[in-house]
């Protein structure tokens, strides 16, 4: 070898050395519980699996918890634009079939949602583990496309941390104005660290921005337009415009406390605690209307499109969590842990009635009430048997969840006094009993598989609906599953891991897909008829350990769904809203993860993913056939280059691409830059920040800074920076 030849090498030998084992631990032997409910590494754990760390978040710009996420392949947040009510996050294209967990409790709802996700600080949670494919083998109805749990830190030894950050928008009325976050946390181990405890609060206040137009219909803004109102326009879907909605002002809270105590070698107990809260108000619309003398109006005594759309209003959420667990540790290498968790929310939403006479107006006038109640109440009885080379694990679970959606009338729709009297409504409660095995097993140090078997009995119960003071009962709902899954995994020279899983999976319709109450400008249809969905799965891929401690992911996953639950209609008088069961939906599709470091403390982070969701068949509505599946893009993609060390300098800059997708299921047109639809989406973020020895932290982060204005359905925020400060002791 000539002199070149073993200098390359020299430096081939250099660069691999500085990572090390280290890298190689990083990247293919971190630890993940949530892929089998016990700590095992991710080259053992079944399916494509995700863990986001805390130095990851550090160097990223994220604004609320789903931000952590979004960029993996796989993955797709839902009507993501500024702070939304109503966070989803969608994997492998499945509506609804993400099981979302905090600290492993269950934070999906009888009404499917998972409010709290925006509601949760972003400063304490310490990593995050996703884990894509049927998992209901292991946590039952809702894991149909995959799981993802957040997980707040614990501390060891005495920790603090106090955080300060301030953002703004470039431009008025583009993102949110007067964006304020703070948040503290104290931790410690006492009694020779056999008692951990940490308490945390953080907020978050914003001016907001406008994100949804002063919208209604041809009918409507004629009783404008006969007075001599002017200054509309309508929109490419028909939508008649007349400004904007206002700014979505809003204020966050969230307090958490943790605690573990060691009652002896064997013994150990948790408890977690916690109350958050979203508050928000939409004030100061804009208004392109003008009377005859040219005077900016907001509508007349007939008609006011800035209230009443359903879309704005004041709406506050409350939520409650609890949880106790115990683990006890036998001497034959087993363990049984018993978990009790409880999630409440009790929230209100008021907004105007646009059929009120007078119109209601911006300072008041009749409207309603949304009251939603929903608790969530969990018992989990967990054993695990450890062999030479096995481990089994059996449970038992149970669940009792109850929801309500109330609608009051109210004289004054700015203030919350029912006294109008309760108008329509719908509720119901739910029972479960369920068990689960599963074995997995090692049979050499290069090949493990994972069997498991679940079954589940739901029942819905004491369902009804009420309609201007009508009450009615709804028979109960009945649905019995089995749910199988195995998986393999080989590691072929530590550098190649191989793996395939299969399995079915369901999930039971929410309340919220039976019953709907329809608006001023959504108009929906109840189906008391819609049957669960059913799921069969797999996946094929691997995990390859490139040159200098990269990793790439690739895998190739297909689902058939039956009964697919699915959004039908457009929300108007003559095609109302109404959720169905389409006869045979297929998903399938690619996910392309890669991780590079590139020495100097850099690192490429690149994904990318290939979503083909169709209805196959559709009885009830053939010519939904071979159409795409609503709310689904085809495409994602996302790069970013991360830089950071413990101290020093740190940031990143990321690229973020999705092509654009049908808002219903006969894939009518999709308009651009159009309320309603999802546009195609390319925007960029960047963060630079510095970290001193005694752990004093300075950053800045700039967001969208390409100003792209596309649609998620609501408009998303524009170019804005957001920066903070915070020191940790």
């Amino acid at each position: 070898m000539n002199r070149t030849g073993r200098l390359f090498m020299l430096f081939l030998g250099l660069v691999a050395g500085s990572y090390g084992e280290d890298t190689k631990s990083y990247l293919l032997n971190r630890q993940v519980s949530t892929a089998t409910r016990m700590e095992t590494t991710t080259d053992k754990a079944p399916g494509n699996v995700s863990v986001v760390t805390s130095e990851e978040m550090k160097e990223r710009s994220p604004q609320k918890v789903n931000d952590f996420i979004k960029n993996y392949e796989g993955i797709h947040i839902l009507n993501d634009a500024g702070l939304n009510p109503r966070p989803a996050i969608t994997i492998r294209g499945i509506s609804k079939g993400t099981l979302v967990m905090l600290d492993g409790v269950i934070l999906s709802d009888l009404e499917g949602e998972n409010r709290i996700l925006d509601e949760l600080s972003l400063y304490d949670i310490e990593r995050v583990e996703v884990v894509r494919g049927p998992f209901s083998s292991l946590y039952g109805t809702g894991a149909i496309g995959g799981v993802v749990n957040f997980i707040t830190s614990m501390p060891t030894k005495f920790e603090s941390m106090a955080l300060l950050g301030y953002g703004n928008a470039f431009k008025k009325r583009e993102a949110d104005m007067n964006l304020t976050r703070g948040y503290v946390s104290l931790g410690d181990a006492f009694l020779d660290k056999r008692l951990r405890i940490k308490a945390s609060y953080g907020f978050t206040s914003s001016g907001g921005y406008p994100s949804v137009p002063a919208f209604g219909n041809q009918a409507d803004f004629s009783k404008l337009s006969g007075s001599g109102i002017t200054g509309f326009f309508v929109d490419k879907a028909g939508n008649y415009i007349a400004g904007d909605a206002g700014r979505r002002e809003y204020v966050l809270n969230d307090g958490r406390v943790k605690m573990e105590y060691d009652w002896s070698d064997n013994d150990t107990t948790g408890v977690m605690a916690s109350i958050s809260n979203h508050h928000y108000n939409f004030v100061n619309p804009k208004t392109t209307l003008k009377n005859a003398q040219g005077q900016p109006v907001y509508g007349n005594q007939d008609y006011n499109p800035f209230v009443g759309s359903g879309y704005a209003g004041i709406g506050s959420y409350t939520h409650y969590i609890g949880s106790i667990s115990h683990t006890h540790t036998f001497s034959d290498d087993s363990t049984l842990k018993a978990v009790f968790s409880s999630v409440n929310l009790y929230s209100y939403w008021l907004d105007a009635s646009t059929s009120s006479v007078p119109a209601p107006n911006l300072a008041g006038g009749r409207g309603y009430s949304q009251d939603i109640y929903t608790s969530s109440n969990y018992l989990d009885l967990i054993y695990t048997k450890t062999f030479d080379t096995q481990i089994l694990t059996a449970a038992l679970q149970g669940r009792y969840m109850w929801l309500e959606q109330l609608n009051y009338g109210l004289s004054d729709w700015r203030v919350r006094d029912y006294d109008l009297g309760l108008q329509n409504a719908f509720g119901g409660r739910a029972f479960l009993a369920a068990g689960f095995v599963q074995l997995d097993s090692n049979w050499t140090s290069n090949l493990n598989t994972t069997l498991g078997l679940r079954y589940d009995y739901w029942e819905n119960f004491d369902n009804y609906t009420q309609v201007n003071a009508q009450r009615s009962l709804v028979g109960n709902i009945v649905q019995n599953s089995v749910s199988p899954k195995a998986s393999i995994n080989y590691n072929l020279w530590d550098r190649v891991i191989f793996k395939a899983s299969a399995g079915t999976a369901f999930r039971v319709p929410t309340l919220r897909e039976i019953f709907r109450i329809s608006t001023a400008t959504q108009k929906w249809l109840d189906n008391p008829n819609l049957k669960p969905e059913k799921g069969i799965s797999f996946d094929v891929g691997g995990d390859i350990n490139t040159f200098f401690g990269g990793l790439l992911k690739v895998y190739y996953f297909q689902t058939e769904l039956d009964n697919m639950i699915y959004r039908s209609g457009n929300g108007k008088d003559i095609n109302p809203y109404q959720n169905k069961n389409a006869g045979h939906g297929r998903i399938n599709g690619v996910e392309i993860g890669y991780i590079q470091p590139l020495g100097a403390a850099l690192t490429l982070n690149a994904s990318y993913t290939y979503t083909n969701a169709k209805i196959i068949k559709n009885s009830a509505n053939p010519a939904t056939q071979g159409k795409f599946i609503p709310n689904t893009p085809q495409h994602m993609a996302h790069i970013a280059l991360l830089y950071g060390a413990k101290y020093g300098f740190y940031g990143s800059i990321a690229g973020n691409f999705q092509s654009d997708s049908y808002s219903d299921d006969t894939n009518t047109k999709i308009f651009k830059h159009t309320f309603g639809y999802y546009d195609t989406q390319l925007y960029f973020d960047a963060k630079l920040g510095y970290v001193m020895k005694n752990n004093f932290d300075l950053s800045i982060s700039f967001l969208n800074f390409t100003n792209n204005r596309y649609y998620d359905y609501y408009q998303v925020a524009g170019a804005s920076f957001f920066a903070q400060t915070s020191i940790k002791f």
